[in-house]
């Protein structure tokens, strides 16, 4: 199972066998790096190539194609007792990513995780994954600008979920452990009997709503 190094990455969070490709002189695998920004359960999925990439990052979803795009990371330590931060600088020049800022009011406190992969394993586990927050963003003609840090339990929602009478909270993990689907279909629209819901995936019996809170308000769970 992938699991999320410390912040910022470090180099021991490469197997052995990926240290020994970087060392080399040269190498006919490349490493690529993947970016995969979440936002209210909508994925941007971005590939620093110019071909896309399909590739499962072992996230419960499946192989993904992550979308040829230009953009750089750089790692900054802050002075004083600041958590490190990485500036994600990203083209802007056709306003792709800006649409999706405007869409996604900033995208602040998105999810953006990192994978770094050799190409000699494309079906296997990122060598390097770390999960970041986006903690500003501010796009100009030319690029889109994104400070990135340590996720913040003060933005966290809390309650953890939100409680609805009809709208699944298992859809923004959709085939994860929760959700339990393992089928065909590539994705669910969060109701139970909708056009794509859980009835239609034959996975009713594990509809995360809460049909009896009832619809005319809302009421607060706690979380054990």
């Amino acid at each position: 199972m992938s699991t999320f190094p410390v912040f910022p990455p470090v180099l021991n969070g490469l197997s052995l066998a990926a240290q020994a490709d970087k060392g080399k002189l040269a190498s006919g695998d490349a490493w690529l790096m993947l970016l995969d920004i979440i936002w209210s359960g909508q994925h941007v999925r971005l590939a620093r190539n110019t071909d896309p990439v399909v590739y499962d990052a072992g996230d419960g979803n499946g192989p993904q194609t992550y979308a040829p795009f230009n953009f750089d990371l750089s790692v900054e330590r802050n002075s004083g007792n600041q958590l490190p931060s990485i500036t994600l600088k990203a083209s802007n020049v056709l306003g792709l990513l800006e649409g999706y800022l405007e869409e996604y009011a900033g995208a602040v406190g998105a999810i953006a995780n990192i994978y770094v992969v050799n190409t000699a394993h494309p079906a296997g586990e990122p060598n390097i994954a770390i999960s970041t927050t986006i903690l500003q963003s501010s796009p100009n003609d030319q690029t889109v600008n994104f400070t990135l840090g340590a996720p913040k339990p003060q933005m966290q929602l809390f309650p953890r979920y939100l409680y609805r009478a009809d709208f699944c909270i298992w859809v923004t993990t959709y085939k994860g452990k929760w959700c339990g689907y393992t089928g065909a279909l590539a994705n669910c629209d969060g109701t139970y009997s909708g056009p794509n819901g859980c009835v239609v995936h034959n996975n009713g019996q594990r509809f995360g709503a809460f049909p009896g809170i009832g619809t005319n308000g809302a009421s607060i769970a706690s979380q054990t």
